[in-house]
Protein backbone atom coordinates (compact mmCIF):
# COMPACT_ATOMS: atom_id res chain seq x y z
CA UNK A 1 0.00 0.00 0.00
CA UNK A 2 2.72 2.24 0.71
CA UNK A 3 4.06 2.14 -2.81
CA UNK A 4 0.73 3.49 -4.12
CA UNK A 5 0.57 6.74 -1.63
CA UNK A 6 4.44 7.77 -1.64
CA UNK A 7 3.79 9.91 -4.17
CA UNK A 8 0.30 11.15 -4.71
CA UNK A 9 0.57 9.26 -8.35
CA UNK A 10 -2.29 8.13 -10.12
CA UNK A 11 -1.56 4.33 -10.73
CA UNK A 12 -3.09 2.48 -13.08
CA UNK A 13 -2.61 -1.23 -14.34
CA UNK A 14 -0.83 -2.06 -17.56
CA UNK A 15 -3.39 -4.56 -20.03
CA UNK A 16 -1.00 -7.00 -20.13
CA UNK A 17 1.24 -6.69 -17.75
CA UNK A 18 -0.75 -6.61 -14.57
CA UNK A 19 1.48 -4.39 -13.07
CA UNK A 20 0.75 -0.82 -11.07
CA UNK A 21 2.67 1.94 -13.17
CA UNK A 22 2.68 5.40 -12.17
CA UNK A 23 0.57 7.38 -14.73
CA UNK A 24 2.34 11.02 -13.47
CA UNK A 25 6.22 11.64 -13.23
CA UNK A 26 6.85 13.10 -9.44
CA UNK A 27 8.02 17.02 -9.86
CA UNK A 28 9.27 17.62 -6.51
CA UNK A 29 11.41 15.24 -4.27
CA UNK A 30 9.29 14.03 -1.72
CA UNK A 31 9.36 13.79 2.27
CA UNK A 32 11.21 10.64 4.20
CA UNK A 33 7.60 10.47 5.98
CA UNK A 34 5.51 9.28 2.77
CA UNK A 35 8.14 6.43 3.01
CA UNK A 36 7.30 5.36 6.05
CA UNK A 37 5.08 1.98 6.76
CA UNK A 38 1.24 2.74 6.11
CA UNK A 39 0.39 1.01 9.69
CA UNK A 40 3.52 3.91 11.16
CA UNK A 41 1.74 6.66 9.56
CA UNK A 42 -1.69 5.75 10.42
CA UNK A 43 -0.54 5.62 13.85
CA UNK A 44 1.00 9.09 14.04
CA UNK A 45 -2.35 10.49 12.66
CA UNK A 46 -4.23 9.16 15.12
CA UNK A 47 -2.07 10.83 17.71
CA UNK A 48 -2.59 13.99 15.92
CA UNK A 49 -4.87 16.86 17.57
CA UNK A 50 -7.92 17.94 15.57
CA UNK A 51 -6.39 20.94 14.00
CA UNK A 52 -3.26 19.49 13.50
CA UNK A 53 -4.88 16.85 11.77
CA UNK A 54 -7.11 19.05 9.98
CA UNK A 55 -3.80 21.39 8.56
CA UNK A 56 -1.87 17.87 8.08
CA UNK A 57 -4.68 17.04 5.57
CA UNK A 58 -5.52 19.67 3.63
CA UNK A 59 -1.80 19.65 3.02
CA UNK A 60 -0.78 15.89 1.91
CA UNK A 61 -5.19 15.26 0.79
CA UNK A 62 -3.72 12.65 -2.05
CA UNK A 63 -1.69 10.94 0.96
CA UNK A 64 -4.37 10.20 3.20
CA UNK A 65 -7.29 9.77 0.45
CA UNK A 66 -5.28 6.33 -0.52
CA UNK A 67 -5.05 5.45 3.09
CA UNK A 68 -8.93 5.86 3.66
CA UNK A 69 -8.57 9.12 5.64
CA UNK A 70 -9.67 11.68 3.54
CA UNK A 71 -12.85 11.88 2.25
CA UNK A 72 -13.74 11.85 -2.03
CA UNK A 73 -14.03 14.97 -2.78
CA UNK A 74 -16.59 16.41 -5.55
CA UNK A 75 -16.38 19.73 -7.81
CA UNK A 76 -18.63 21.89 -6.03
CA UNK A 77 -17.13 20.99 -2.28
CA UNK A 78 -13.66 21.79 -3.92
CA UNK A 79 -15.03 25.25 -5.50
CA UNK A 80 -16.61 25.62 -1.53
CA UNK A 81 -13.44 24.59 0.15
CA UNK A 82 -11.23 26.65 -2.13
CA UNK A 83 -13.21 30.03 -2.84
CA UNK A 84 -13.53 32.57 -0.04
CA UNK A 85 -17.24 33.03 0.69
CA UNK A 86 -19.00 34.14 3.11
CA UNK A 87 -21.96 31.97 3.46
CA UNK A 88 -23.23 32.22 7.33
CA UNK A 89 -22.95 28.70 9.66
CA UNK A 90 -26.32 26.82 8.88
CA UNK A 91 -25.81 24.33 11.92
CA UNK A 92 -26.29 26.04 15.54
CA UNK A 93 -23.27 23.37 16.58
CA UNK A 94 -20.87 26.11 14.26
CA UNK A 95 -21.83 28.70 16.96
CA UNK A 96 -20.25 27.04 19.30
CA UNK A 97 -16.70 28.39 20.80
CA UNK A 98 -13.81 27.15 19.06
CA UNK A 99 -12.39 25.53 22.07
CA UNK A 100 -15.47 23.50 22.89
CA UNK A 101 -15.59 22.54 18.98
CA UNK A 102 -12.09 20.94 19.31
CA UNK A 103 -13.01 19.45 22.31
CA UNK A 104 -16.09 17.49 20.75
CA UNK A 105 -13.90 16.76 17.50
CA UNK A 106 -10.80 15.05 19.85
CA UNK A 107 -13.97 11.93 20.86
CA UNK A 108 -13.64 11.80 16.87
CA UNK A 109 -11.82 9.86 14.35
CA UNK A 110 -9.50 11.33 12.13
CA UNK A 111 -12.03 10.43 8.90
CA UNK A 112 -14.40 11.81 11.19
CA UNK A 113 -12.73 14.82 11.52
CA UNK A 114 -11.76 15.52 7.71
CA UNK A 115 -15.13 14.90 6.73
CA UNK A 116 -16.50 17.45 9.10
CA UNK A 117 -13.92 19.83 7.95
CA UNK A 118 -14.72 19.38 4.63
CA UNK A 119 -18.35 19.65 5.16
CA UNK A 120 -17.70 23.03 7.23
CA UNK A 121 -14.61 24.29 5.67
CA UNK A 122 -15.68 28.20 5.72
CA UNK A 123 -17.10 28.23 9.10
CA UNK A 124 -14.17 26.33 10.67
CA UNK A 125 -11.51 28.41 8.56
CA UNK A 126 -13.22 31.56 9.70
CA UNK A 127 -12.61 30.33 13.80
CA UNK A 128 -9.35 29.35 13.25
CA UNK A 129 -9.37 25.54 13.13
CA UNK A 130 -9.05 24.78 9.55
CA UNK A 131 -5.88 26.50 8.32
CA UNK A 132 -5.88 29.13 5.73
CA UNK A 133 -5.29 26.90 1.49
CA UNK A 134 -2.19 27.87 0.47
CA UNK A 135 -1.81 28.17 -3.48
CA UNK A 136 -0.19 24.98 -4.31
CA UNK A 137 -2.97 23.40 -2.01
CA UNK A 138 -5.52 24.79 -3.62
CA UNK A 139 -4.12 23.50 -7.10
CA UNK A 140 -3.35 19.99 -5.50
CA UNK A 141 -7.22 19.87 -4.57
CA UNK A 142 -8.70 21.53 -7.56
CA UNK A 143 -6.43 18.93 -9.64
CA UNK A 144 -7.53 15.76 -7.50
CA UNK A 145 -11.26 16.58 -8.90
CA UNK A 146 -10.74 17.93 -12.50
CA UNK A 147 -11.34 21.56 -11.41
CA UNK A 148 -9.57 24.78 -13.27
CA UNK A 149 -8.47 27.49 -11.90
CA UNK A 150 -11.63 29.49 -13.01
CA UNK A 151 -13.39 27.73 -10.28
CA UNK A 152 -15.89 25.31 -11.99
Amino acid sequence: MANVINSGQQNHSTPDSGTLTPTNAPTTPHHPFYNLPSELILDIVDLLPPESFINFAFANYPLLHAYGLAPALSRPRVVYITTQTRIPALFPLLRLPPEIMLHVMRHLKPLDVMRFAVANYQDLARQGIAPPLSARTVGQLRHAVGVGDEGG
